[in-house]
């Protein structure tokens, strides 16, 4: 593995291991606060979230890990290497779909509809309900498969010839 893939690898697992740890950390401690206060201000507080996102902090990261992914997927293919392509393949594949595209055709639209409603009425209220079980489980999913995704792509420098 030469000195740019080398770094391009690195960079990209530490990127997808940093979101996983964003998603991860968001479930087991922001929602779960979140389940404690009454529905209104829980949509209130997730809709301020939610905008918040939109920060060059958080996109340069997330849209980062999963430019890096495809390079380094595309590189990959490209350059095969046997076990060590296998591996950084996987772990482009497992960011660009488990984290980056669910994020885009899951969460996005979810939050998408929680920004809609009004904190306080019936509607947010069941929306809310909703939310904390299905949005927050897949969380979880998409913070661990970005986790697993730079693990794999640790394994392929470990592997590497």
């Amino acid at each position: 593995m030469d000195g740019i893939l080398f770094a391009l690898t690195l960079a990209t697992a530490l990127a997808s291991i940093v979101m996983g740890g964003v998603f991860y950390g968001f479930t087991v401690l922001v929602m779960k606060g979140l389940r404690t206060v009454p529905a209104a201000h829980g949509v209130g507080v997730m809709q301020s979230v939610n905008r918040a996102a939109y920060t060059p902090a958080f996109m340069g990261v997330f849209m980062g890990a999963a430019l890096l992914s495809l390079a380094l997927g595309v590189w990959a293919v490209r350059d095969w290497d046997g076990t060590s392509s296998a591996y950084l393949v996987a772990g482009a594949a497992v960011y660009l779909v488990g984290s980056f595209m669910v994020t885009a055709g899951y969460h996005v639209p979810r939050n998408t509809a929680l920004d809609q409603v009004t904190a306080g009425t019936p509607e947010a209220d069941r929306l809310w309900e909703r939310y904390l079980r299905e949005w927050t489980g897949m969380n979880t999913v998409r913070g661990l498969l970005a986790i697993l995704a730079g693990a794999l792509m640790i394994a392929g420098v470990f592997t590497a010839s």
